[in-house]
């Protein structure tokens, strides 16, 4: 606690801070973009991403995304534009295909 303002000291500015949500990346995804009262058109407008592959990652399809670069991209600048944690949504989506590259091995 910050004595002067009595209020936490964060590691990170006021205006950095986002949501952390619990759950499956793409429906985190879905569920912020519909409580931003916000299309897939209008994310891919602000993200310059295209409604084929945010479609893809709500659905969870990643497969239809041509490389890993471009998949940790894309989620993070779909969890800038609806307010959720990047760090987050980067984080889920490299579980995720983690475990499906050993699902794949296996």
């Amino acid at each position: 606690m910050n004595a002067v303002t009595q209020q936490p000291v964060l590691p990170f500015a006021r205006g950095d801070w986002r949501i952390e949500p619990r759950g499956s990346v793409g429906n985190a995804l879905a569920d912020a973009r519909r409580r931003c009262a916000l299309s897939i058109e209008d994310i891919a407008a602000q993200t310059r991403v295209p409604i084929r592959y945010l479609a893809a990652i709500e659905a969870e399809r990643f497969d239809e995304i041509p490389g890993v670069i471009y998949i940790k991209g894309f989620v993070k600048a779909f969890a800038r534009a609806v307010g959720l944690c990047e760090r987050w949504a980067v984080d889920a989506v490299s579980a995720l295909l983690a475990a499906g590259l050993k699902a794949t091995r296996a």
